[in-house]
């Protein structure tokens, strides 16, 4: 009774809210098993249709490049799939066919079907990526974004460390079929997690609102039960006016019955513009069929962190040939481990001061820290230039990518969160995607170090632009 009276103090700080909930480290760890799924299988399946279809170079690469292609594709199809059957069973749908489908490159099919394989686990994956990133970044409270972002994009960090070095080892040393089962059991883990999710509460009151009110106004006259009973009248009806005003200030977020979250302009969904680009872009999207699977207003950011994964792409598609070529292999074998290891010294900080200090402070030395990494690239010549390399490399691309998906989503209602983190994760997919093809027609002609130069120049354009995006933004909102 004391604690209760004690809550109801008025002056009592109200505890903060947690961020290591259940559900919030589920879902993390669901996304370490899809993410270390697709690196094991995505940095030999070229090699697989190579050696083991004796498929032309073209064709095998397509076959790894096919997973991309239709995780493009879910992107699109993602948010329309929340919107109709809810967040839970699309992400559950997702990671059941993740499952299966890693299980059928067991069965050794055709070409042409190991391909069609692939692209629907590539869609599989997409829908489970967007998805899980739609569920956790509602979970995390809004004062929190940037460092939850950042603990949960570790994940990603982690299952971009394991999964490279555990699909060559095992295909290396104990073959194809090995890999395969391991990969299985590893997304099977998946599902379990997300049985675990709970999604975030709505704010909308829920049920019969008066008998909602009714309740809220009980509770306060027990609390102030000790006062005279004309005084616990007048907190009662105080307390109820404030119940009225703070329901009707946070309804709007949870689900829009006028327009289900399709209409960019609804005062009960929309999503407020942080710069000013935003609002124009807004105004050009919000009424063209686009606005169903784009959230106009994060297409900006993600532009940007789309040309830094541009190139990134150049990395995981040229760098083990060139450090070859250099004769640093062995530095090559662990780039992705001193990477990864970066990500994880420095993300812990990075959220923090993200929320603090807003995203200038944070993102600015990480563009720059991506074209030093790329510029020591370029111009390496022993094994601690690439290590050296890698980290600053690590710290760049992680920033960049949680900051940016924190600044896409933070400012964003939750009836258009899905749409938020799919056009964030399309803009991304765009960037890896199209970087080795463009960059294969490039370095031909001149060759691996003036390419790591020219990637350089693209994370200071990457960086000039994010000035002009980010030009008036204020820190959290």
């Amino acid at each position: 009774m004391a604690s209760s009276t004690a809550a109801a103090r008025p002056g009592v700080a109200a505890a903060p809210t947690p961020l290591w909930t259940k559900s919030f480290i589920a879902g993390t760890l669901l996304n370490f098993f899809i993410a270390a799924n697709y690196f094991m299988l995505m940095v030999v399946m070229t090699a697989y249709a190579l050696s083991v279809y004796q498929a032309p170079p073209a064709v095998a690469a397509f076959c790894a490049s096919a997973f991309i292609v239709g995780t493009l594709f879910s992107r699109f199809a993602s948010a329309p799939l929340m919107e109709r059957f809810g967040r839970l069973p699309v992400l559950v749908v997702g990671a059941v066919l993740e499952v299966g489908l890693t299980a059928l490159y067991l069965l050794n099919e055709p070409l042409m079907a190991l391909i069609a394989v692939r692209f629907v686990h590539g869609f599989a994956y997409g829908m489970c990526s967007t998805t899980i990133a739609t569920v956790v970044t509602s979970l995390i409270p809004a004062e929190r974004k940037g460092e939850g972002i950042g603990y949960f994009m570790l994940s990603v960090t982690l299952g971009s460390a394991i999964g490279p070095f555990a699909g060559i080892f095992i295909s290396n040393n104990f073959g194809y079929d090995a890999l395969f089962a391991l990969a299985s059991i590893l997304v099977a883990l998946a599902v379990p997690c997300a049985l675990l999710l709970r999604p975030a509460g709505k704010t909308r009151v829920k049920g019969d609102e008066r008998k909602a009110l009714a309740e809220q106004a009980a509770a306060s006259d027990a609390a102030a039960g000790a006062l005279a009973e004309g005084s616990a009248e007048g907190m009662r009806e105080e307390a109820e006016a404030e119940a009225l005003e703070e329901a009707a200030q946070s309804a709007p977020v949870a689900e829009c019955p006028a327009c289900a979250g399709a209409d960019a302009k609804c005062p009960s969904c929309s999503r407020v513009p942080s710069t000013h680009l935003e609002e124009m872009i807004t105004g050009k999207v919000e009424h063209s069929p686009l606005a169903r699977f784009v959230e106009a207003g994060v297409l900006p950011i993600s532009v940007v962190c789309g040309l830094l994964f541009f190139g990134y792409s150049s990395l995981l598609t040229f760098l083990t040939p060139y450090a070859n070529d250099l004769g640093l292999g062995r530095a090559a074998s662990v780039f992705f481990v001193a990477y990864a290891l970066a990500m994880f010294a420095t993300r812990p900080f990075t959220g923090r001061a993200f929320d603090r200090k807003g995203p200038h402070p944070v993102m600015l030395p990480a563009f720059v820290s991506f074209a030093l990494g790329m510029v020591l690239v370029a111009f390496m010549v022993n094994d601690w230039m690439l290590l050296g390399a890698a980290c600053l490399l690590g710290f760049g691309v992680g920033t960049v990518q949680s900051c940016g998906l924190a600044m896409a989503v933070r400012v964003t209602s939750d009836a258009r969160l899905s749409v938020a983190n799919a056009t964030f994760y399309m803009l991304l997919d765009i960037g890896v995607g199209i970087g080795p093809i463009l960059l294969g027609l490039i370095v031909p002609l001149i060759g691996y170090s003036a390419l790591y130069l020219c990637m350089a120049a693209v994370g200071v354009m990457a960086l000039l632009l994010f000035l002009v995006v980010a030009r008036t933004e204020k820190g959290v909102r």
